[in-house]
């Protein structure tokens, strides 16, 4: 599972993984053009409020039961130092973020207000994380245009000791309360509402390919992934998606909002959430020695600022 964020500076993360010791923040090239000669540095990057589905999971859902989570979000920007260097868009420069992995359903608190727990199933068969250049934004209502020819960054979800993949959604009201699934800018689904609810997921994503166009300086194997996202129901910063990738290779072949019944996160095989996330990037020490780095994010108790993203 995938939620809404608190947009934040780049931040140590302390962690071990396997014999890696974590040692500070760092930044890599990033070139929005492609080109790989006009590269900026970076430390984070910031998707906008977006989408995902947890297929095969609502309130009720028992201990055991595997789930499939699918992400999808428009970069929103990229910064240095808590600097924005790049805003999506800028240049005619597009692009998108798409993400599936598998989970098992670990506790589940029962009551009026249940909690589900759920761990990253790393070796299940749905496993990407990849970023697009697209020629526009991802159009959010739709679920369309994240997918595009050929990402230019890959990744896969892995789990370590300290970070396990673990996630998490507290439901937060009971079935009859008449809350719209869409409450952002109009209700496009009237026919569907939703139970409210807040959660968060944390996981690593080891970079597995990338275009050196874009960004010069990783490489693959070299790089992982720390992600947080904040869960939320109802939506209120962006609109519900009526489908989504279940590959990162074919846009929209799988149902969103569809297939959450009438009470999103009670009556429907499927649960949809809006979602936040972000990533910076932190440097490690190995012993070969070599330097490995870790694309990472740290959720902070209390966040310095947050920004704004209303975007279809």
């Amino acid at each position: 599972m995938l939620l809404r964020k608190l947009a934040l500076p780049a931040c140590v993360a302390v962690l071990t993984l396997a014999s890696a010791n974590l040692a500070h923040a760092a930044s890599v090239a990033f070139d929005p053009t492609g080109g790989g000669s006009t590269a900026m540095r970076i430390d984070v990057i910031d998707p906008t409020v977006g989408n995902s589905i947890a297929q095969g999971a609502n309130a009720a859902t028992v201990v055991g039961t595997p789930v499939t989570a699918l992400y999808q979000a428009n970069l929103g920007i990229t910064s240095l130092n808590g600097v924005q260097n790049f805003s999506n868009g800028t240049g005619g420069n597009f692009f998108t973020i798409v993400a599936g992995f598998n989970e098992t359903v670990i506790n589940n608190s029962g009551g009026p207000i249940p909690t589900l727990t759920l761990a990253l199933n790393a070796g299940g068969p749905t496993n990407f994380f990849d970023v697009y250049r697209m020629g526009a934004t991802g159009d959010n209502l739709n679920g369309t245009g994240f997918v595009g020819a050929g990402p230019i960054l890959q990744g896969k979800f892995i789990t370590s000791v300290q970070e396990p993949g673990l996630s998490n959604f507290t439901t937060t009201s009971a079935p009859g309360g008449g809350i719209p699934l869409d409450g952002f800018n109009g209700d496009n689904y009237p026919a569907t509402d939703t139970l409210s609810g807040i959660g968060s997921f944390r996981v690593l994503v080891q970079i597995t390919g990338r275009n050196a166009g874009y960004f010069p300086d990783l490489q693959v194997g070299q790089v992982l992934s720390l992600v947080t996202s904040q869960l939320t129901l109802n939506y209120s910063a962006v609109d519900p998606s009526a489908c989504f990738s279940t590959n990162g290779v074919v846009g929209c072949n799988t149902g969103g909002v569809s297939t959450v019944g009438a009470i999103n996160d009670f009556s429907g095989p499927n649960t949809m959430f809006q979602t936040d996330a972000n990533a910076s990037f932190i440097a490690a020490e190995v012993p070969e020695p070599a330097t490995l780095l870790l694309l990472g994010t740290g959720l902070l108790g209390a966040a310095t600022r947050r920004r704004k993203k209303n975007q279809k």
